[in-house]
């Protein structure tokens, strides 16, 4: 007995082993399996991969673009996060469409109309423009007309086309109804204002108290500052430039040179390398001599690559002379004008050629220990004794002779916070908007009463 019960168990497993090959998925009904639901709206399963795919991608993408990182989207922590992600945005997207629904925000006027496709013609645009710029050398020589259907096929695999973009434009726009609605009676009272800006103005005590060099560059480069630190003045320029040819020979003479510099690094090190080894412990006669005549011939390398250098340097040094001996005669004719008595101002709105200066009312922000700015520049600014002084002819280093006059002294002390009140208002109002319609949103995702069958997304 004991045997013919071992022998129908075998055979039960032999069944069962081969039963299981004859079990194949069908993959329809694999694809239509319910994963998250909302009253009789349901998403499948092949809808949800297909999200986490998108997120991946874009993930990959962004990461890539921004940081230069590879991500192995195959990672399980990677793939466990884009599921989230991709559900998530998934059950706020039903959640939305619903609240939009219910509060007849998902009508919209003519003129609305009007803008999304405005807008999707213009995402439509930007990604043609996008991907005939990745294509530039596969569309070489090619007819206007073959590059469009290659940009139209590219995008039509894709699925990037103008009603699926018009789709996302319009569901942007009832997203940005339904924040206005959300946020509507948010508001930034004047106490808020003043706690944040006197915070600002802390902030930028301490960083700047004993930085002024860095508050000048911030101050050039648009930022908001809230406080001023000792040291800041305001100068206005005017930059005779150049002549073409002489900063394109002034160009050569530079990348000449630094390819000098390179080659000479290059030799000192060989010379090195060599000499280490002929002073190694147990090197025998044979490499010795080896060594010592390559080191020879190193070491004319070396001097030839010095001699080279002296020689960049010469040619730098001559090709500057010459642009500046090209540009004496219109920049005398300025001071001379500027001697006789000549509006500061109307002169430079003539004759300046730095762009930077143009719309520039108070001129650039300097100070002593900046950086950033040509080193000639700063220290002629700061050597003129009192507001309205103007320098002679500085040779700058890179563009031509700069003409400095000395504006006046910014205050030290906290910046006027009615100079600053409105974009700290707006900042604050769209921070707290911001925070506002992320909580509506959480809320209505858990009103909704969305299902999610996490099991059922396993394959």
């Amino acid at each position: 007995m004991r045997k013919k019960a071992l022998l129908a168990l075998m055979m039960a497993a032999v069944l069962l082993l081969s039963g299981c090959n004859l079990i194949v998925k069908d993959q329809a009904v694999d694809d239509a399996t319910e994963i998250i639901r909302m009253g009789d709206q349901v998403i499948t399963k092949k809808e949800v991969k297909s999200q986490i795919e998108n997120y991946l991608a874009q993930y990959a993408s962004n990461m890539y673009m921004y940081y230069g990182q590879r991500v192995d989207t195959t990672d399980k922590n990677v793939i466990s996060m884009a599921q989230d992600a991709a559900i998530n945005g998934l059950k706020e997207d039903l959640a939305l469409t619903a609240k939009a629904k219910e509060l007849g925000l998902d009508q919209l006027t003519d003129e609305e109309l009007e803008s999304v496709k405005a807008a999707a013609q213009e995402e439509l645009d930007l990604n043609k423009n996008y991907a005939e710029l990745l294509n530039q050398s596969a569309l070489e020589g090619k007819s206007e007309e073959e590059v469009a259907k290659f940009v139209e096929d590219l995008l039509a695999e894709q699925n990037i086309n103008i009603d699926t973009l018009t789709e996302v434009a319009k569901k942007n726009e009832i997203d940005k109804k339904l924040k206005d609605y959300a946020v509507k009676d948010i508001t930034v009272s004047d106490e808020e204002i003043q706690v944040d800006y006197d915070s600002k103005v802390e902030a930028n005590k301490t960083s700047y108290a004993e930085n002024a060099g860095s508050w000048a560059s911030a101050a050039n480069s648009g930022s908001t500052l809230y406080y001023t630190p000792a040291g800041i003045r305001r100068v206005k320029q005017i930059l005779v430039k150049f002549k073409a040819e002489d900063q394109t020979a002034i160009s050569s003479a530079k990348t000449a040179q630094t390819e000098a510099n390179t080659a000479l690094s290059t030799a000192q090190a060989k010379v090195d390398s060599l000499q280490s080894t002929l002073d190694a412990e147990g090197i025998t006669e044979e490499d010795k001599a080896k060594t010592e005549e390559s080191l020879t011939a190193a070491k004319q390398e070396l001097d030839e690559a010095d001699k080279a250098v002296q020689a960049a340097a010469k040619a730098l040094e001559d090709a500057t002379d010459k642009a500046f001996a090209n540009i004496d005669e219109d920049t005398d004719a300025i001071l001379a004008q500027l001697a006789e008595g000549a509006d500061w101002q109307k002169l430079m709105d003539e004759k300046n050629e730095d762009p930077g200066m143009k719309n520039n009312e108070k001129g650039y922000a300097v100070a002593a220990d900046m950086t950033g700015f040509d080193p000639a520049f700063v220290e002629a600014a700061m050597a003129l004794a009192k507001p309205g002084d103007y320098s002679g002819k500085v040779k700058g280093n890179d563009y031509g002779y700069y003409i400095i006059r000395y504006e006046g002294d910014e205050a030290e002390g906290p910046v006027a916070l009615d100079a600053v009140k409105e974009s700290i208002s707006s900042a604050l109002l769209t921070a707290k908007q911001d925070d506002a319609y992320k909580t509506a949103k959480a809320q209505w995702v858990e009103e909704a009463g969305i299902k999610v069958d996490l099991n059922a997304l396993k394959d």
